[in-house]
């Protein structure tokens, strides 16, 4: 491997496992929250999955990272 691939894996990698460490807080801080809390936020995104339907706009994909963690909580 030359010097600049190794290095922009190296960065990529870097990037991945911080945005993980982000997720993981995230999550963390997630469990502490009360359920009127998440209620509101299910209502929210259930609210937000419907207006995407009705106007057949396409939701932004996952990124790896997303994806990723949300393999590892599902298990």
């Amino acid at each position: 491997m030359t010097c600049p691939r190794l290095c922009r894996n190296l960065v990529q990698l870097v990037g991945t496992v911080l945005r993980l460490l982000g997720n993981s807080g995230y999550f963390l801080g997630l469990c502490g929250r009360s359920h009127a809390a998440l209620a509101a936020e299910n209502l929210f995104l259930r609210k937000q999955l419907a207006l995407y339907q009705e106007r057949h706009i396409k939701p932004r994909c996952a990124t790896d990272t997303v994806q990723l963690t949300l393999i590892r909580l599902g298990r």
